[in-house]
């Protein structure tokens, strides 16, 4: 999910004739994208024998023991838990996925070589990188994954039209959003209890208008290969949705009459105006106060560093009566007290209700010379979305959009951190999807892979409700010197997980597992 900086050229159908070594092994549809030919990787996975299967955005090719994991709109893909640089980004486009030519032979022979067989592809005398004059016939059509695996646009890009901006209007307590597009077709809308999503063709970029100037309405765009999703998040009730002619523009109206006022943390709160915030029902549980960041006089302990996320005038996500802040810290706490009484030497970033930067966090981690970071967080999805369990985070690729997405607003506190608007914070978060691909982060990735594993299975042998282990390109891990790790305990707002959140029990539960998934970590390693 990226923002889009480039124009989108008509594309030319073709074939590329593959080849191991001399020997053909077939032909794989392509197509040109400006200067770049995109092939089928799903081709070329069935050309080498190589099952493929779909997984929300994230394409999975395994060659015995190993597998490859390309993800759309995503410019570095993974082979194992190593990172590779592509020369472009993946494009999913009507159930293919599509990837330049030269960085999709890079990935099969890597793929190759690691699952032991000689890593010799190459094109055909008419590929070296261009569609051949006249198109090839391709091979007999591979098994693509089904349908129900295979998220298919629901419009080509032909059938959607160019935003060309956005303006805004404030009058009698209504705002109203006029999106300037031209093109063939309607843009594709969206609506929901949490605003409204709509879709159009890839163009130029960048488009005025994004993001808004009324806190009311946070707008943010993304790349979805061929399309572009301008997503309007309120809790405003939407008015009206119409679209006119002369120009041709998309009117959104939003009004403040009757607006509900539940709160979450994909819309953080200016850093000018706080709103108020109900009463937390996670209530401070007695536990030995933590001294303050300092310096560590090593004794041959480990240094593990927990960081209570948000805190001060951030509070999170705030849902069911319960911030995000509060939890966080009470959390924490509970973790550090436990790791001592194991004999690990455990420190806190924040003890206290105060705000700390997301660079200061790792900062701290890193003047300690700490083993570990763990930065302790609560989740929330927007109205008309629900989800369960713990889920554990490392800085990487995103696995899917709902990894990047929550990355890329956790990571809006960049802009308050430096008096930034939320855009700059994104592309921040797009540059740090440009760092991944960098080989000299794959040693700590690998590292902070195995100690999510290790913290997942403690949580699941614990009895707790582990939803997954994931990765996304998550700020506050980027400065960490040492395996780091991010974890949402749990989704504030469903109403029956928030009442286990909230619960004394519960979250001694939680730091149990964690204590004990830190402690098999530090043992092993």
């Amino acid at each position: 999910m990226f923002l889009l900086f480039c124009l989108r050229t008509g594309a030319a159908e073709g074939a590329l004739p593959l080849l191991s070594g001399n020997q053909p092994l077939g032909t794989v549809p392509s197509e040109r994208q400006g200067a770049d030919t995109l092939v089928s990787v799903v081709y070329m996975a069935s050309l080498l024998g190589f099952p493929a299967s779909v997984n929300g955005d994230t394409l999975l090719v395994t060659a015995g023991k190993n597998k490859m994991q390309v993800v759309s709109g995503a410019a570095a893909a993974w082979i194992d838990v190593e990172l590779i640089p592509l020369a472009a980004s993946c494009v999913q486009r009507n159930g293919q996925w599509l990837l330049e030519s030269r960085s999709a032979l890079k990935l099969f022979n890597a793929l190759l070589s690691r699952s032991g067989k000689p890593p010799s592809l190459n094109w055909g005398p008419e590929g070296n990188g261009a569609p051949p004059a006249e198109a090839v016939a391709p091979s007999s059509p591979p098994k693509a994954p089904s349908p129900q695996e295979t998220a298919v646009a629901p419009r080509t890009s032909a059938e959607r039209p160019v935003l060309k901006g956005i303006r805004w209007g404030d009058d009698e307590g209504k705002l109203r959003a006029v999106m300037d597009f031209e093109g063939n077709g309607e843009p594709e809308v969206q609506r929901g209890a949490g605003g409204v999503k709509v879709f159009f063709s890839s163009g130029p970029w960048p488009v005025s208008g994004v993001p808004s100037p009324h806190r009311e309405v946070n707008v943010g765009a993304m790349n979805f290969g061929d399309r572009i999703l301008v997503d309007f998040a309120s809790m405003l009730p939407v008015q009206e949705i119409i679209t006119l002619d002369a120009p041709r523009r998309l009117v959104i109206d939003f009004t403040r009459t009757g607006a509900p006022s539940v709160s979450s943390s994909y819309q953080p709160p200016a850093a000018d105006a706080p709103r108020p915030l109900p009463t937390p029902e996670v209530a401070p549980t007695p536990v030995p106060p933590v001294a303050s960041p300092r310096p560590p006089a090593r004794s041959g302990k480990r240094i593990v560093v927990v960081d209570p996320g948000h805190g001060g005038k951030d509070p999170g996500a705030v849902a069911n009566k319960i911030r995000e802040k509060d939890l966080n810290l009470t959390v924490s706490r509970m973790l550090v007290a436990r790791l001592k009484e194991l004999g690990i030497d455990a420190r806190l970033t924040r003890d206290t209700d105060v705000y700390l930067t997301l660079r200061r966090r790792t900062e701290i981690a890193n003047t300690m010379n700490a083993d570990l970071f763990v930065s302790i967080h609560g989740n929330a999805l927007p109205p008309g979305r629900s989800a369960t369990g713990m889920e554990i985070y490392l800085m990487a690729l995103p696995t899917d959009k709902d990894a990047m997405e929550l990355a890329r607003f956790e990571n809006r506190e960049l802009a308050e951190d430096n008096g930034d608007t939320a855009k700059a914070a994104d592309k921040r978060t797009q540059m740090l999807l440009a760092i991944l691909g960098n080989m000299q982060q794959n040693a700590k990735i690998n590292e902070s892979t195995g100690f999510a594993e290790y913290l997942f299975n403690a949580g699941k042998s614990g009895g707790l409700k582990m939803r997954r282990v994931a990765q996304a390109p998550f700020y506050v891990l980027r400065g960490a010197a040492m395996p780091s790790v991010l974890i949402e305990l749990g989704f504030l707002t469903d109403k029956q997980e928030a009442k286990l959140l909230s619960d004394g029990s519960y979250q001694r539960k939680m730091a149990e597992a964690l204590a004990r998934g830190i402690q098999e970590y530090l043992k092993h390693n």
